[in-house]
């Protein structure tokens, strides 16, 4: 019972982390249209400091969450290892990815070390996720969680 809930602690602390980094990439596009004196660049420092931190957290408790895998008799909706995830995108486009190291034919696979499965990892129906890609910052909202059968 300990590792469960140790593991649901560390969701929730995900899903603070998530919703400051939130509220700090927020605030600082809302400071970028400000004219800025010498003193406040210090501040602006600070909130890209603590989003770095930020960060780096969610990265580990991500890792590490992919590492325990899912316990058993688990039945939350959070996305886990060899969840099918559905995707709805910012243009209303729809994509189905599952998180795997192990890829199946029939769904696109993204590994759980991936920018996009880290963001997915711990995240439940309804939430809305960010992730890194080549092109730049993408967003999704998580749709549907499916686990594997």
């Amino acid at each position: 019972m300990a590792a469960h809930d140790e593991r649901h602690a560390l969701l929730e602390e995900l899903e603070l982390l998530r919703t400051r980094r939130r509220e700090l990439r927020e605030s600082l596009v809302a400071d970028d249209h400000q004219p800025h004196d010498f003193g406040e660049h210090g501040s602006i420092t600070e909130l890209r400091d603590e989003i770095d931190w930020i960060e780096r957290r969610i990265r580990d408790l991500v890792h590490y969450l992919s590492k325990t895998g899912r316990p058993d008799g688990d039945l939350s909706e959070r996305v886990g290892s060899y969840s099918v995830v559905t995707l709805r995108y910012p243009d209303g486009s729809r994509e189905a990815v599952q998180v795997t190291r192990f890829p199946d034919e029939d769904v696109p696979a993204v590994t759980p070390e991936s920018p996009l499965g880290r963001a997915l990892l711990g995240a439940r129906p309804g939430e809305e996720i960010e992730w890194t890609a080549p092109e730049g910052s993408l967003r999704a909202r998580v749709e549907r969680v499916r686990r594997p059968v």
